[in-house]
């Protein structure tokens, strides 16, 4: 039986270092755009403070980063976070007391939901788009159907001044510092670890993953599961930030989080990313949302940049892919 140990390095670090940097270099021209043309665009305060609103997004997108890695995709980000904030709500009641068990339920419910999704995917074999799709869209009539179109209960007011809060005075939001233990969490679990490089495994060469011994169809469950797992969490931050419930705050993340990704390397064919490379695409995604916002772009027009800036990332990608195909 083939060693993993042999396998992994190799297969865990493939041709996706030019693409990093080109993601990286695009983050650093968005962020030097944003200093010159927006007031105090410098300022680390603001910069600090746009990073942490934004935090929910870099949550989530670690978790569709690993989806992908095993040539996976969740559709259904948005609808778990969304009711992950139904149950926060409902479970808290307003109640500082509560809080423990509401974000223990709220949590749970977004790892059910990734757990069903990957056994649909595995088990059933259905495309993963149409799976967590379905998935997401029976998830979202559950919610609409319990809550009538109104979430029930509200944030506790000591939960809510947490998320408001941050260390060193408030100047690092908490939820910043969670989207950065989240990612260093993903990072050293994929690269520092035998059973994090079987996912790498999984998504770059199933049939050599299978040969090697690694349950390709455990670890794809697990995937889908850290996806639902890290939907929740940012819908949890996103709920506690905004200070009340929604039924549709959810609804962008699904996309953007996959832009993220592919703008940060992570191939849709599987096996090629890094969590370090969605960090990158996380910037890219909010300081030029950023940028547009403030020069007042209409969001229509806002839209079709970041589509077009999604297109390029993914023929850069793809072009990387292939010349290190080429290259094997």
């Amino acid at each position: 039986m083939t060693e993993l140990s042999t396998v992994g390095p190799p297969l865990a670090r493939p041709k996706l270092d030019r693409s990093l940097l080109f993601g990286y270099a695009l983050a650093v021209v968005c962020f030097l755009v944003l200093g010159v043309s927006t007031p105090d665009g410098f300022a680390p305060d603001r910069l600090l403070g746009i990073l942490g609103s934004n935090a929910a997004l870099g949550i989530v997108a670690i978790g569709q980063t690993l989806v992908l890695l095993c040539r996976g995709l969740d559709m259904s980000v948005g609808f778990t976070m969304n009711l992950a904030a139904v149950v926060l709500s409902a479970t808290m009641a307003g109640q500082d007391a509560n809080t423990p068990a509401a974000l223990g339920l709220a949590l749970a419910a977004g790892a059910l939901v990734g757990l069903v999704n990957g056994l649909i995917v595995v088990w059933l074999r259905l495309p993963p788009l149409l799976a967590t799709l379905a998935v997401g869209t029976a998830v979202q009539g559950g919610y609409y159907v319990l809550t009538k179109g109104q979430p029930k209960g509200a944030i506790a007011p000591g939960f809510r001044e947490f998320a408001d809060g941050g260390a060193f005075g408030g100047t690092l939001r908490w939820g910043f510092l969670v989207w950065l233990a989240v990612w260093l969490l993903a990072a050293v679990l994929l690269y520092r670890t035998v059973p994090g490089r079987r996912f790498i495994v999984v998504g770059a060469n199933p049939r050599l993953a299978f040969l090697a011994g690694v349950g390709v169809r455990r670890h794809t469950v697990a995937a889908y599961v850290a996806s639902g797992l890290t939907a929740a969490i940012g819908g949890v931050y996103l709920t506690a930030f905004a200070g009340s419930a929604s039924l549709t705050a959810g609804a962008s993340y699904t996309l953007a989080s996959v832009a993220a990704a592919v703008i940060g390397g992570v191939a849709l064919t599987g096996g090629i990313g890094s969590p370090t490379g969605t960090f990158a695409g996380v910037l890219v995604l909010v300081f030029l949302q950023t940028i547009l916002t403030t020069w007042d772009v209409p969001a229509p027009v806002q839209q079709a940049t970041q589509g077009a800036v999604l297109i390029v990332m993914m023929l850069v990608t793809l072009r990387f892919v292939r010349r290190g195909r080429s290259d094997r």
